[in-house]
């Protein structure tokens, strides 16, 4: 079996996009706007992460995570 391996480097400065929380049953997830498309994508943790259209960048949070009362 012969497979050639394709990879991507990184650049070395990647862009870093702010996350807004989304609570989809009890889960929390990270929504950004892409850099590279424009679309919002959801992530499950901060971090370096790649986007569906393949651009890597920095997930952040530029506020504390919300807390979640019992009602």
């Amino acid at each position: 079996m012969n497979q050639t391996a394709q990879y991507t480097a990184l650049t070395r400065e990647l862009p870093s996009v702010a996350a807004v929380d989304l609570v989809t049953a009890g889960t929390l997830q990270l929504v950004v706007t892409c850099p590279n498309c424009g679309a919002q994508h959801r992530h499950l943790g901060l971090g370096l992460r790649r986007s569906p259209c393949g651009v890597f960048y920095l997930v952040s949070r530029t506020e504390p995570i919300a807390k979640l009362s019992a009602a």
